[in-house]
């Protein structure tokens, strides 16, 4: 695989030059990474936190205590609404890591990523209310990736990142990485459902 800073494609004159842009493109895989390694850890969090809520729902039914299985059944619905947004999150991260790998190994064009930075400024904003410390760390990266596209000498139109009206390429992001999310979450828990003959919790 060709990488694009090899040695043997830069002059004398150019070497300084490319060695600076070589680290900023690492520097910042390596932020995308830890952001993507910190989306994992709250996602495990909340997956522990559901089980431990969904098992004190099973305990209540049991018991007959409806109305606080009630009450929890919503508390593990607010959790998975959660886990959906940073599953999805996870998803686009994923994309842009992987057009900044293809950037430094073959030089695929660092404009490529317009749409995944359209698509992350989208979902962004769903964590303002949610988990504040997500929302500013993607606005960070959000930044960070477009200094870095224009450091690169190329040029995306600023309604591809900040028009209110995503471009198709950017809505199919989204589309898949909630895709992806919902699957995830019917995969990995049980569902909870309230009886059509009464009042109780059942697993499905």
């Amino acid at each position: 695989m060709i990488n694009i800073f090899g040695s043997n494609m830069l002059s004398f004159g150019d070497n300084n030059k490319f060695k600076k842009k070589k680290e900023r493109v690492e520097n910042t895989l390596i932020m995308l990474k830890s952001f993507v390694s910190k989306i994992d850890n709250y996602i495990h969090r909340l997956e522990e936190r559901e089980k431990q809520l969904f098992e004190k729902v099973v305990d209540l039914t049991t018991m007959g205590d409806d109305a606080r299985a009630m009450i929890v059944a919503g508390e593990i619905q607010q959790i998975r609404s959660v886990l959906r947004h940073l599953t999805a999150l996870r998803y686009i991260m994923e994309g842009i890591v992987l057009k900044i790998e293809n950037y430094i190994a073959i030089g695929e064009a660092m404009g490529s990523i317009g749409p995944a930075l359209s698509a992350l400024r989208e979902i962004r904003g769903v964590f303002k209310g949610l988990i504040p410390s997500i929302e500013m760390e993607t606005q960070l990266i959000e930044n960070s990736l477009r200094d870095l596209i224009s450091s690169t000498g190329e040029y995306i139109p600023p309604t591809t990142w900040y028009s209110p009206q995503s471009t198709n390429e950017a809505k199919k992001i989204l589309e898949e990485a909630y895709a992806v999310a919902e699957k995830r979450l019917r995969e990995t828990f049980p569902q909870v459902k309230r009886s059509s003959e009464k009042n109780s919790m059942e697993i499905r």
